[in-house]
C-alpha cells in the first residue's frame, strides 16, 4: 500500500507513469524549469523518462520526488520530495510547482511535511538541498524550512548553492 503524505491543502503520492501528461505541464515550462539542471522537458517522452527515474528511486530507497495533488480540486500542481544528489550519498529536498501555484506557501507546506517524514524515517541523516544562486524564492523557502547555505558545487553541469538542514 502506498504511503501518502498529507498536508492541510495537499496530498503527496509516488509518481505513476500515468501522471506524465499532467506533469508535463510544469516539466515542459521553461520558466518553472529555469533553474533546474538540464532544463525543461522537450517532449512527453522526456517526462516519462523522468518519472521512470522517480519510480525506480522510490522502489530502491523508499522515497523520491512525489506528485503534489491539490486536496480540494484533485489537480496535480507540482512535485516535491527527497532524492539522492548526483554523488549518490547525500539526500536532498526539492520542490517544483506549476506557475499558477507560485507564491501561495505550497513549497513551505510540502517541505515541512517532508521534513516530518524525514525525521520519522531517516532521523540523524544529514539533509541537503541544491538551488541556483539566482533562485531567491527557493532560497527563502529553504531558510524558512531551517536550511542554511553550506557551499557551492556543480550539479549536473550547473553551478548550485548547496544548503544543509540545521
Amino acid at each position: 500500500m502506498t504511503e501518502w503524505i498529507e498536508t492541510e491543502r495537499t496530498r503527496l503520492r509516488p509518481f505513476e507513469l500515468t501522471d506524465a501528461e499532467q506533469a508535463f505541464t510544469w516539466f515542459s515550462d521553461p520558466e518553472v524549469m529555469r533553474f533546474i539542471p538540464k532544463g525543461a522537458d522537450a517532449t512527453l517522452e522526456d517526462t516519462r523518462r523522468r518519472i521512470v527515474g522517480y519510480v525506480d528511486h522510490e522502489m530502491r530507497h523508499g522515497f523520491s520526488k512525489r506528485l503534489i495533488i491539490h486536496r480540494e480540486t484533485g489537480v496535480a500542481i507540482g512535485d516535491c520530495g527527497l532524492h539522492h544528489l548526483p554523488d549518490g550519498q547525500r539526500i536532498e529536498l526539492g520542490f517544483r510547482l506549476a506557475r499558477p501555484y507560485w507564491g501561495q506557501g505550497y513549497a513551505v507546506e510540502v517541505g515541512r511535511a517532508w521534513l516530518d517524514w524525514f525525521d520519522t524515517h531517516l532521523s540523524g541523516t544529514p539533509l541537503f538541498a541544491d538551488v541556483h544562486a539566482d533562485h531567491l524564492r527557493s532560497q527563502g523557502v529553504l531558510e524558512k524550512l531551517g536550511f542554511e547555505r553550506s557551499h557551492e558545487e556543480i550539479v549536473f553541469g550547473m553551478p548550485m548553492l548547496i544548503y544543509q538542514r540545521r
